[in-house]
Formats: structure tokens, sequence, C-alpha cells
């Protein structure tokens, strides 16, 4: 099957799951679980198809924001309801100390910021709601981290959507090579997330 077909093939996919698609995305990628996903790809794929107006554009940015910010706040909430329960079951006692320096040294900034990176932000959210850190604070940061990383994963995508047909030109002439393209970017994305996970588990 050519990669244009499976462009195509997808599109209709996102025509009846996209929303849906995008939250579960989202959800996932924030979450300690989100190595297993290409969640970013994911969300830029609703945004490239959103051009087309097939889906809308602020219902793909909307879905995004709420699956991301949907998993801070569980985090926060499983933090606040069990303490350091689960950092020692998951044996992330390294990452936990870091993360609750830095939100003593740097409250409300760390806050946003280190939400955006991956493997870090699901614990420094967890970390916030067991050091009982102010809610109110950590809605309003955390609405932005998320806000901010889902909007530019489908910014991109869309941006993506507007030279579609100029991009899927090239995919035609590339042919074969295009898989290879596609077959490289996919082993290179799982290689460097397996080595981040690897990294947040010493």
């Amino acid at each position: 099957m050519e990669i244009l077909v499976l462009i195509n093939k997808l599109e209709v996919f996102y025509t009846y799951w996209g929303y849906t698609i995008v939250f579960l995305s989202s959800l996932i990628e924030i979450s300690p679980a989100g190595w297993t996903i290409p969640g970013g790809a994911l969300l830029a794929l609703g945004g490239y198809y959103a051009y087309s107006g097939e889906l809308s554009l602020f219902g793909i940015l909307l879905f995004a924001w709420l699956g991301a910010w949907s998993t801070f706040i569980l985090a926060y909430l499983l933090g606040y309801s069990t303490g350091y329960g689960l950092v020692k079951k998951f044996k992330q006692e390294k990452n936990a100390l870091r993360a609750k320096s830095l939100l003593e040294k740097h409250g409300a900034t760390i806050l946003t910021t280190s939400m955006m990176a991956n493997f870090t932000r699901f614990w420094v959210a967890y970390i916030a709601g067991a050091e009982s850190y102010s809610f109110i604070r950590f809605l309003f940061y955390s609405a932005v981290a998320s806000l901010t990383w889902g909007s530019l994963m489908v910014v991109v995508g869309y941006l993506a959507g507007s030279e579609r047909v100029r991009l899927e030109a090239t995919l035609s002439r590339l042919g074969v090579l295009s898989w290879i393209l596609f077959l490289a970017i996919i082993i290179f994305v799982y290689v460097k997330a397996r080595q981040e996970f690897k990294k947040s588990k010493l």
C-alpha cells in the first residue's frame, strides 16, 4: 500500500474518531506510559486533517488540551491521596526529590515549564499533590502548560496540512523511499523514547 493511500485511510478514521484519538493520545502522552505511543504525532495528525475542514481546529485544540490537563489533575489527586506511595512503587525517588526541590525553589515557574518536558511532567504534578501545593494555583499553571504543549503539536500539524498538496506530491515522487523514510522516523522516535524511559528509571 502506498503511503498516500495510508494518509487517506487515516483521514477517514480521524473524521469519525479524531477528537477521541486526540484526547486519549494527549492523556496517555502525559502519563508515565507516554513512551508507548507517539502522542505528539497523533495530535499533529489531528491538526493536519483539521486543515481540510473535516475536523474543527478549535475542537482538536480543545480535546488535546483537556486530555493533557486531565492527566495533570489526576496526577495531582493521586499524589494528594497517596503521598509518596507511587514514587516508591515505581522507584522514582530520584525524580521525586528533584521535583520537590524544584517546586520549593521555583514554585509556579517550574510547574509550568517542567510540565512540558517528557517523563518529568507527570511526577512534578504528582509531587505537587503529595506536597499539598495550592490546588487552585496548580489548576491554573497546569492548564497553561497543557494548553501550550497541545497547541504546539496541533499547530505544527495544521501548518503541514496547509502544504498538503506539495507534501503529497513529494511523497508520490519518492515512492518506496517514502516508506523507508517513514519507518526510519518511527524507529528513531521509538528508540529515543526508550532511552528517555530508561533514564527516568535510574
